[in-house]
């Protein structure tokens, strides 16, 4: 029988009534016959007992404040390591003297598991004999400044959208030390495996900034531009680019580059600025300066580019802003680049007209190319290419790259010609012939173009130029092995000689590696690129030469990964971008 509960303690049930779910009454204290059993119990003449009593679990201190506790610990051991870390770096970098072009020794494979991709820029002296763009590679000042002096006098006039101050390089660094790295890796890029190590330092530093700190910073688009324009036509080829070029992108419209500034005069199909219009409060749009307009073109130049050539579906989309931009950098002029700018604008406001002809031409049912709409459609565009070309200023019309970009437009505009086959001829009598022949004809002037280059221009080319011409070469390799009837094709082989074409640009680019730092100072750390591209200039002569040998056996369409070429010619690192970049076409035009 259980204990009698002490005074004051709460009565638990027996275990009958806890069983029944019964109300347990006790009996008074004063029942001396039964004191201890229940009022049910002792009517039905039931054996009552109590259960024991147990024991309460206490709660104990709540632990999610020793966790957040924890974890502040944890970052600030692990900013305390960083910073004692930068500081053995810095102390390390000032007492070791830099080699002639600014690259500490670094032994392969080796890796610093404990970089950091984010330092903030430290404040440097003046005096300082070096400045680590990444541990191993380092630059001193006075070199920095004969880099930047090279950016700008060889590497602008190629992508003239991110010229640099006036400052010397001590507060370039200061005030934009992600562009000074970004630069110097550009025009003079250290050994491969340092390359590799600041690639993806950079990558880090980008999405770090951007996406966890949520920068919205001029300098990080500009970074991205130079990093963008010179890098290998490989890069694009494996579509390394997608996330940073997606990133520049939402960056510039967050930035507010993509509109116009000041106070709109009417919703811009933004919720946000709908509501804001409702409640008359709207917000003043951040003034542009000439900079940020031309970050934004250099972007859309560059994914227009992209869109055009390598078929990617996502651009910036070209805007009536845009052409305020265009008008206020040509009316200006801060920089003697800024009216090539305008012009390289305009010519690929005219490249969006054969995009926009031929896009997604395959899907459109029962098609019939080079009759109706799109032979006013050809017609009309090469008439505006006219026009535009013929209204150059004097000093421009022969500058190389609206030479070149023309040269491309009409390659891409007069290519779908080449690949119609069956039904889809057009009914004008010889109209396909001669538009063949107006693309072989473009073909040569872009070769033509190229070749006009001095060798020592060769290592400043961004990919744009290296992109055209391998379409040149890929287009010129399918009307020169192609037998139709409507081409006329020992005509076409004796106007154009591509075997020597390709000689000459692989002797070319042979030459460009051996040139003296006296003649050319980027063409010193720059060697391996222009290497690999005068190895596939040679591949490619190679399998052309096996496909149009003596007998002059050919296919209809060749590919350039031909078992011929893969057999035994040798296939270079990278090659598969030839493959592709053959595939690539307007229209895939019906073959029926």
């Amino acid at each position: 029988m259980p204990d009698v509960p002490h005074a004051g303690e709460k009565r638990r049930a027996c275990t009958n009534c806890s069983r029944s779910k019964a109300k347990c009454v006790w009996s008074s204290a004063a029942d001396d016959s039964e004191p201890h059993v229940c009022q049910r119990c002792s009517s039905n003449g039931l054996e009552c007992s109590r259960s024991e009593p147990q024991a309460k679990r206490k709660r104990g201190k709540a632990t999610h404040a020793k966790i957040l506790e924890r974890k502040l610990d944890d970052i600030v051991l692990l900013l305390n390591r960083e910073r004692d870390l930068s500081a053995q770096n810095s102390q390390a970098s000032d007492s070791q003297p830099s080699p002639l072009v600014g690259l500490a020794s670094h032994s392969q494979g080796e890796e610093d598991p404990h970089l950091s991709f984010y330092t903030p820029p430290t404040i440097i002296d003046p005096g300082a004999e070096a400045i680590t763009i990444i541990p191993g590679y380092q630059v001193t000042l006075q070199e920095a400044e004969l880099i930047f002096q090279l950016y700008t006098s060889d590497f602008v006039p190629q992508f003239p959208f991110v010229p640099l101050p006036n400052d010397n390089a001590y507060d370039f660094y200061r005030s934009k030390p992600l562009l000074f790295k970004t630069v110097l890796w550009t025009c003079m890029p250290p050994s491969r495996d340092l390359s590799v190590a600041f690639e993806r330092w950079f990558r880090q530093h980008i999405a770090y900034r951007v996406v966890v700190l949520l920068e919205k910073n001029l300098e990080i688009l500009q970074a991205l531009l130079v990093y963008f324009a010179w890098n290998d036509i490989l890069y694009y080829a494996r579509s390394s680019d997608t996330s940073l070029m997606q990133l520049a992108r939402g960056l510039a419209e967050d930035l507010g580059l993509t509109k116009r500034p000041g106070i709109p005069v009417s919703p811009s199909g933004s919720i946000y600025e709908d509501a804001a219009f409702l409640r008359e409060d709207i917000q003043v749009r951040n003034q542009h300066t000439n900079a940020g307009r031309r970050a934004v073109l250099g972007l859309f130049h560059v994914s227009s580019v992209l869109s055009g050539l390598l078929g990617r579906s996502s651009w910036l989309v070209f805007t009536r802003y845009f052409d305020d931009c265009c008008e206020k950098l040509a009316t200006s002029q801060e920089c003697s680049t800024d009216l090539l700018l305008v012009k390289l604008i305009g010519v690929r406001k005219v490249a969006l007209r054969v995009d926009d002809t031929f896009r997604e031409q395959s899907e459109l049912a029962n098609d019939q190319p080079f009759g109706g709409l799109h032979a006013l459609a050809i017609a009309t565009v090469e008439k505006e290419l006219d026009s535009f070309m013929d209204s150059l200023p004097a000093p421009l019309r022969s500058n190389y790259l609206l030479r070149e970009q023309s040269a491309a437009i009409r390659v891409r505009l007069f290519e779908p010609a080449i690949h119609v086959q069956g039904s889809t001829r057009p009914q004008i009598p010889h109209l396909r012939s001669r538009m063949m022949w107006q693309c072989l004809t473009s073909i040569q002037e872009l070769l033509n173009a190229f070749l006009a280059l001095p060798v020592k221009a060769y290592a400043s080319l961004t990919f744009i130029s290296i992109l055209h011409l391998a379409l040149a070469i890929i287009k010129a390799c399918g009307l020169l092995c192609m037998k139709d009837r409507d081409w006329d094709l020992e005509t076409a082989r004796a106007s154009l000689s591509l075997a020597d074409t390709l000689q000459i640009l692989s002797e070319r680019f042979d030459t460009a590696t051996r040139i003296d730092a006296a003649g050319c100072a980027s063409l010193v750390n720059r060697q391996p690129l222009l290497s690999s591209y005068a190895e596939n200039y040679r591949a490619i002569r190679r399998w052309f030469l096996s496909k149009v040998g003596p007998a002059g056996n050919t296919s209809t369409m060749p590919t350039m990964m031909d078992p011929v070429f893969a057999g035994g010619v040798g296939v270079p690192e990278g090659f598969e971008f030839w493959q592709q970049l053959s595939e690539l076409t307007y229209g895939a035009l019906p073959n029926t």
